[in-house]
């Protein structure tokens, strides 16, 4: 607790508080992940997806837990389940993806969560179309999750294009809250393309 005392030999609480932490790893993209627009279940989430927590098939073998059934329940390939797969390569995700980017006009390619969120990060665009980029990104990750455990569990299947349109429904939702913060008027041209 050496590391608690100022120079003028105060306790300092902070400081205190960081010594019992300790060394805390940094999470890639948290600021992507975990911005305000987003919706908290939507980040939360991409959160578990990105650090490959959420139980996929694939997950709940490896911790040998006994699974019916291993294929994606979305797609029916004969394919595992995988986080992967389930994000990037099903063809129920990339209907959702493609219908996504094209309202949005935004060009990412299919790749794995934290390399999306990566290609976002080093794009040139201010910070508030990347947050809503991120936020479209993790409303998605959020909905084909929740399309996964209906179909699994439930035995419904939700159609791609209702999913589309309650996400498109949420993100302007969001974009509506934040519009007249002064991050959001240096991305007009953006995001009322958008909300029209």
């Amino acid at each position: 607790m050496e590391n608690s005392i100022t120079t003028s030999g105060e306790y300092s609480i902070t400081r205190g508080y960081h010594a019992l932490l300790g060394q805390r790893e940094k999470m890639e993209n948290a600021e992507l992940i975990w911005n305000s627009v987003s919706l908290p279940k939507h980040r939360f989430t991409m959160w578990l997806a990105t650090q490959k927590r959420l139980l996929t098939k694939e997950r709940l073998l490896n911790m040998k837990i006994q699974v019916d059934d291993s294929k994606c329940c979305l797609c029916q390939d004969t394919v595992m389940e995988t986080n992967k797969h389930l994000f990037v390569d099903c063809e129920y995700a990339t209907k959702v993806r493609d219908a996504l980017l094209s309202w949005s006009k935004i060009n990412l390619p299919a790749r794995e969560l934290n390399n999306i969120l990566e290609l976002i990060k080093k794009k040139h665009w201010k910070k508030f179309k990347k947050e809503v980029v991120a936020a479209l990104w993790g409303a998605m990750v959020y909905h084909i999750w929740k399309a996964r455990n209906w179909k699994q569990f439930k035995g419904v299947s939700l159609q791609y294009s209702d999913m589309v349109k309650e996400i498109t429904r949420e993100i302007v939702g969001r974009i509506e809250m934040y519009k007249d913060s002064k991050r959001a008027i240096r991305s007009r041209s953006f995001w009322q393309n958008l909300c029209t």
